[in-house]
């Protein structure tokens, strides 16, 4: 005889033991907030139900096979309501994950498609219900199964309204999470079925089995409660993405947490909203800095998945901006007068934006679009929104950093080296922690972060980034830049000539490698300390930040153990680069990768 607590031991806690080990790098907030929102509606409405259908014994259990009984119903019962949701919930963030909720809004459907999609299943979701309340008459056949459906059909029918158009969007994820679930537990239930630890009432049910010892009615229960989480989980992921885009940019905002009815508030704003009422612009501006990001810097693009959609919304946005400035000074087609005027329009714009101590800051955009390409339009308009979290300082340091390459000015110590790191690498760092913290307070993995501490070693980390970079591409960037971005007085006589001029490899295969195992050695010894700045960010960045610095660690490692040949732009395989990001995600990499990192020039932390 199998009990109940045992179906609990052996079938369903472990499986919600893996799949929390396998989010736990990825959990935010939102996902706590929607773990515990919907384990308390789960629990508050099946447990009357359940009672329900029990006392009038549609099921019933194993009296030696439970612990205790609270009402008609086994505490193992009530355990259930809580495992299946978390179970549910969980498996579907798993499969949601990968793909931002905000570019599922859709804000330009035509209205009468809109309430065509929403309305006709509502009205199907509610005309069940009414039928099934009549059938569902105690003692008959189709007492079970109408029961089960005017339980769910309501909440159905409003799970539909606030993301039934979301959901049609992500079709294959949404019935992933739905299927998968189902079909576990109904195996689960027809086993323990067959074991005796439950059984289903013959005189309330129809007696048709799915497979044997497996009522239709199991299944469709199963089926239905799944769907109603699914269907709750991607309604909440649709309005916390709504609130974070529209009611997240207030600069007077206060970082500490918003209170839990303040929450529950603007996402029941956010539920009620129609996409039709959202504003087309804002959604249009960041698809198209998202863009810059998917076409720019596959690598970012894919690693960004790993940081919670708040996250990576907002890192994407910084992304867009860094990329679309960077092309306004390295675009070599244009003359370079017109490149510095741009530079000193962005310049300006940064002033402004910056300057103003209202919520919506006012920008005269008509100026902007006449004096800067089209596309960077939408990603400063996108920018916008980050005002609040990043500080003027950053941004302008960065800024800096292109006019240092607009100037070809040289660098001809390793002081300026640092110098010129810092603001094209270690004004990004710190930007992207910003964000981070900002965005994850209180989920610190100590829960006493120092902001300016952490700060310091995101800026250290840009710096090694900058300098495994430049160690890999002294070829690529003397070939295709015509700079030389080593220290002047580390070369020998007519090095620096020979470099500008495109032809690094003439200096030789073991002076280049000479050259950049220094700069390996001194991004190693940096990191030392910058890599502590890790493990004092929240927990759910940790492993995205560690996967990123532990990839530009290895390409560092590959360098220093070349022998012969220079290779012209050292890189990871795509194998091996998995395999080092997923070992950083889970924190269990081999202490080699512990040292160091890379990127691009201007292209620097992220800009490839």
């Amino acid at each position: 005889m199998l009990t109940y607590m045992e179906v609990h031991l052996y079938f369903t806690l472990p499986v919600i033991g893996m799949l929390f080990f396998i989010l736990r790098p990825f959990h935010s907030k939102q996902d706590t907030l929607k773990y515990q929102f919907l384990t308390l509606i789960a629990v508050s409405t099946a447990s009357v139900w359940d009672n329900y259908i029990v006392y009038h014994k549609a099921w019933s259990y194993c009296p030696t096979c439970v612990v205790a009984v609270i009402g008609y119903v086994p505490l193992e019962e009530y355990m259930f309501f809580v495992i299946q949701t978390l179970m549910t919930v969980s498996f579907a963030n798993l499969v949601m994950r990968w793909h931002l909720p905000t570019f599922s809004i859709g804000v330009n459907v035509p209205i009468y498609q809109s309430l065509l999609v929403k309305f006709v299943p509502i009205f199907g979701f509610l005309t069940v219900a009414y039928k099934a309340w009549y059938a569902a008459v105690p003692g008959k056949s189709l007492f079970y199964g109408g029961c089960i459906l005017w339980y769910v059909c309501p909440v159905l029918a409003l799970l539909w309204y606030g993301a039934g158009e979301y959901m049609l969007r992500r079709p294959l994820g949404v019935l992933t999470s739905i299927i998968v679930p189902t079909v576990y537990l109904c195996w689960v239930d027809q086993f323990a079925i067959r074991a005796g630890t439950w059984d289903i009432s013959l005189q309330t049910s129809t007696g048709k089995m799915v497979v044997p010892n497996l009522p239709i009615e199991e299944c469709l229960f199963f089926t239905m409660i799944n769907v109603i989480l699914v269907f709750a989980t991607c309604a909440i992921d649709r309005a916390q993405a709504i609130v974070h885009l529209y009611k997240s940019q207030s600069i007077h905002r206060p970082k500490e947490e918003r209170p839990f009815l303040q929450q529950m508030s603007d996402l029941l704003w956010a539920f009620c909203l129609p996409d039709q009422m959202l504003d087309s612009a804002v959604l249009k501006d960041v698809a198209v800095s998202w863009e810059i990001l998917r076409n720019s810097s596959k690598s970012f693009y894919t690693a960004s998945a790993v940081f919670a959609s708040h996250d990576r919304l907002d890192l994407g946005i910084l992304y867009g901006f860094c990329r679309a400035t960077d092309d306004l000074c390295d675009d070599e087609t244009i003359p370079v007068e017109k490149r510095k005027h741009q530079l000193k329009v962005t310049h300006q714009f940064v002033k402004e934006l910056f300057s103003q101590k209202t919520n919506t800051p006012v920008i005269d955009w008509d100026f902007y679009t006449a004096q800067l390409p089209s596309s960077c339009i939408s990603a400063f308009k996108t920018f916008t929104r980050l005002r609040h979290i990043l500080q003027v300082d950053a941004i302008e340091e960065l800024l800096d950093g292109y006019k240092w390459d607009l100037e070809r000015r040289p660098i001809e110590t390793q002081e300026d080296l640092y110098r010129y790191s810092a603001c094209v690498a270690s004004s990004v760092g710190e930007m992207c922690t910003r964000i981070l913290l900002h965005n994850n307070t209180n989920t610190t993995s100590d829960g006493h972060t120092s902001d300016k501490w952490v700060l310091e070693r995101a800026r250290e980390m840009g710096l090694v980034l900058q300098l495994t970079n430049i160690a890999r591409d002294i070829v690529t960037d003397s070939q295709e830049l015509g700079r030389c971005y080593l220290p002047t007085d580390w070369l020998l006589k007519d090095e620096d000539k020979l470099i500008a001029k495109g032809k690094a490899r003439q200096i030789g295969e073991p002076r280049l490698l000479d050259l950049s195992k220094r700069l390996i050695q001194d991004a190693e010894r940096i990191m030392g300390t910058a890599n502590k700045g890790i493990d004092r960010l929240p927990m759910n960045c940790q492993g995205g930040v560690r996967a990123a610095c532990n990839v530009y660690a290895a390409i560092g490692n590959q360098i220093k153990q070349s022998s012969q040949a220079y290779e012209t732009r050292a890189h990871l395989k795509s194998y091996g680069r998995s395999k080092v990001v997923l070992a950083s995600v889970y924190n269990v990499y081999n202490n080699s990768y512990k040292k160091k990192v890379r990127q691009g020039k201007i292209r620097s932390f992220f800009v490839e």
